[in-house]
């Protein structure tokens, strides 16, 4: 039987964190008997944005990697916070939770998980029925301008500059949202230098130029920025309108976010096309060709793993003639082709964001958040989940398993 006292619950955010948290923190409530009035106050007209676009309207729900120590290893930011949250609510739960509500998860080779339907509406509309079982109150166009402690410790919150809600717990779920980094200001939160994370680099250069689509299986990565450690990469690689991008280049923006933003998005990337171990080996490989095809042209004859455009333009960057035949190579035209497969030097002059999939590096100070609970330490009450805490994951389901974990972590300890 339900007490009497209602619970009031207010969570600020209507995205894949906060929704998520508002499912456990009712399902607690229902299992203790506790009358809890649950609202999830969206600033905007929709909810659940980023679960929509998602892996290109499929939704990457997690990854498969089982081993929290691993799991911690994908954060650039937050790897050490977050080794106990992962023990409370691992990748493993999050596959069981959808899996006990009907939705079931299939990996693919890269360890990415998605819905076995292949469509972001599945989650979504999983959300939306537990949402509905529990009835908890989703409420959009609810714009929280800000956050006020009461004398009897309850919060006070202003919606859309005319309406209050009185609130025993608080959940601040808004993301990357300057609202939301405002209102832990207001109650005495520190956030840390934000910085773009998963984006694009610009890079004009003949050897990717009108190259669009053109994709390495395996390539490595090795950023050097100017006064700042370098920060290696490596896997699939893909050349874009504006310049590269792909799961290796968006894995390295997310280690180098910070840096990348202190120098302007101005650096060097040396690039391994083939992902050969050695210089060595790129030479054997060269000198092959070279013997089996003497009297070949040289621009009809090349490494199998490269597209004929790419080894045309990868030619024409190292000022060689298309007339040539590979008998025909001096010494010093065969090291600059080796050169430029194994450690093609490239200049960075800017950046992109991924889709509309970007992430932010930086939030609420890791210091000042209980991450048993997730509940500030400076303002009881108060809790915190998803990106607006300083921690991020690579590309590859990681930021939504922080969504889900912290979010769940809260929303069970909301319920006093």
């Amino acid at each position: 039987m339900k007490s009497k006292n209602i619970t009031n619950i207010a969570i600020i955010g209507g995205g894949a964190s906060g929704i998520f948290s508002s499912l456990r923190c009712a399902e607690i409530a229902n299992t203790k008997g506790i009358n809890a009035d649950i609202r999830v106050f969206e600033a905007s007209n929709d909810i659940l944005r980023k679960v929509k676009i998602s892996g290109g309207g499929r939704c990457n729900v997690t990854h498969f990697i089982k081993e929290e120590k691993n799991l911690c290893l994908n954060y650039p930011r937050g790897q050490k916070e977050m080794l106990s949250p992962f023990v409370s609510f691992k990748t493993t739960d999050t596959v069981k939770w959808f899996k006990d509500r009907g939705v079931n998860l299939k990996h693919e080779a890269d360890g990415r998980m998605f819905p076995v339907t292949d469509n972001s509406n599945t989650i979504i509309n999983c959300f939306i029925k537990e949402a509905k079982k529990y009835k908890v109150k989703i409420l959009t166009k609810s714009n929280i301008k800000n956050i006020t402690k009461l004398n009897n410790g309850k919060l006070s919150l202003l919606i859309n500059t005319k309406e209050n809600f009185i609130a025993d717990s608080v959940l601040i779920a808004t993301g990357s949202k300057k609202s939301g980094y405002k209102i832990a200001e207001s109650l005495g939160h520190t956030i840390t230098e934000l910085a773009p994370s998963l984006f694009s680099f610009n890079i004009k250069d003949i050897i990717i130029k009108d190259l669009q689509g053109t994709s390495f299986s395996n390539s490595h990565l090795n950023l050097k920025i100017e006064g700042f450690k370098n920060f290696y990469q490596q896997g699939p690689l893909l050349i874009t309108h504006w310049g590269l991008s792909g799961p290796a280049l968006l894995k390295l923006s997310s280690w180098a976010a910070r840096e990348m933003k202190n120098s302007e998005y101005k650096a060097k990337i040396f690039i391994n096309w083939l992902g050969l171990e050695s210089k060595e080996k790129t030479k054997e490989l060269i000198d092959n060709i070279k013997k089996n095809n003497t009297r070949s042209n040289i621009s009809k004859i090349h490494p199998k793993e490269l597209t004929k455009r790419f080894w045309i333009q990868l030619l024409t960057k190292c000022n060689i003639s298309m007339q040539k035949n590979w008998s025909d190579l001096t010494k010093i035209e065969l090291e600059k082709i080796i050169i430029n497969l194994f450690n093609c030097e490239l200049s960075v002059n800017g950046k992109s964001r991924y889709k509309e999939e970007f992430v932010e590096c930086g939030g609420v100070n890791l210091k000042e958040i209980n991450f048993k609970t997730m509940e500030s330490k400076i303002c009881t009450g108060l809790f915190f989940s998803g990106e607006i805490i300083d921690v991020d994951g690579i590309t590859g389901g990681f930021n939504f398993q922080n969504a889900w974990t912290t979010g769940w972590i809260a929303g069970k300890n909301m319920i006093r």
